[in-house]
């Protein structure tokens, strides 16, 4: 994961799937899960920011509540 402070007053959310990932399925479920945790977690994200994603080999196997605690945990560990 990657962020930085956004230049526009608002936070923004970018995700790349690669085929390594799998089929198209399986991109488009791990790129709509990702999407959804950052939904829940876009109030938390203060000031704005820009956060890209990367989606890694594996990825496709993550619930919705693993990738919850890899997002918090990506940004708690690179604030700090």
């Amino acid at each position: 994961m990657i962020h930085q402070p956004s230049r526009a007053d608002v936070t923004r959310f970018g995700v790349t799937a690669s085929t390594r990932i799998g089929n198209a399925v399986a991109r488009n479920r791990v790129k709509r899960v990702l999407r959804e945790v950052f939904r829940n977690h876009r109030a938390a994200l203060v000031p704005p920011m820009d956060v890209i994603v990367i989606a890694k080999p594996g990825a496709d196997t993550l619930t919705y509540a693993q990738a919850a605690i890899e997002f918090a945990r990506a940004l708690d560990i690179e604030r700090a």
